[in-house]
């Protein structure tokens, strides 16, 4: 086999590297698209199921499996804008969980204050369990309140998450503004509906 021959093989096994090489890497940069904008509507529909009714354990759980799916080093801004907005669906779903928890604990700390002043002592011992009961009803809905702020501002940073995803993916992927907003209302009602209560609690309790 002569010098040219085998110099024309060797530049089309080059070529043959190459096309396979970069076919591959299309391929394998469209299966990270395919698999970022699947996580991304997944999440988008574990949000809604968040908002609608107080989250699972294992809907949380879900939410934070999709950060480890959502890697793609072919699509670092996509994968990244994607990363940010599955952080902030997650944070808002464990806050809700948190604030149904809190919610709860608040009614029955009310409720055993409620109960403990319906039965009026004299003695030492009422007044000092009666301290302790609005006590722990002051701190139950301080973190309550907390919580539900840090849920409208965790709904309020999403807006900017959302833009930064939104070149990216489809819309339909994406939280509507008008369920974020209507969120958002949800929780400063569920604060203001808390602070009511705590008042209420307040009126009953020896000052």
């Amino acid at each position: 086999m002569g010098a040219k021959q085998t110099l024309l093989i060797a530049v089309v096994v080059l070529v043959a590297a190459a096309a396979a090489w970069w076919g591959f890497a299309a391929r394998q940069k469209g299966t990270e698209r395919e698999t970022v904008l699947k996580v991304v509507g997944e999440t988008t529909a574990q949000l809604r199921e968040a908002l609608a009714k107080p989250p699972s354990a294992e809907l949380v759980a879900q939410m934070e499996a999709n950060l480890q799916a959502v890697k793609a080093p072919r699509h670092r801004e996509l994968a990244d804008a994607a990363e940010h907005y599955i952080i902030g669906a997650r944070e808002i779903a464990r806050r809700r969980a948190d604030a149904a928890r809190l919610s709860g604990e608040a009614a029955a700390s009310r409720q055993a204050l409620a109960s403990h002043m319906a039965h009026r002592s004299q003695s030492a011992s009422w007044y000092s369990d009666a301290t302790k009961l609005k006590t722990r009803v002051e701190q139950q809905h301080a973190d309550l309140g907390r919580t539900l702020k840090a849920i409208e501002e965790v709904l309020f940073t999403m807006s900017d998450a959302q833009k930064r995803l939104a070149p990216h993916v489809p819309a339909n992927l994406l939280l509507e503004t008008s369920a974020r907003d209507a969120a958002g209302k949800q929780a400063r009602d569920d604060a203001q509906r808390a602070a009511a209560e705590l008042e209420k609690a307040r009126s009953l309790a020896p000052r």
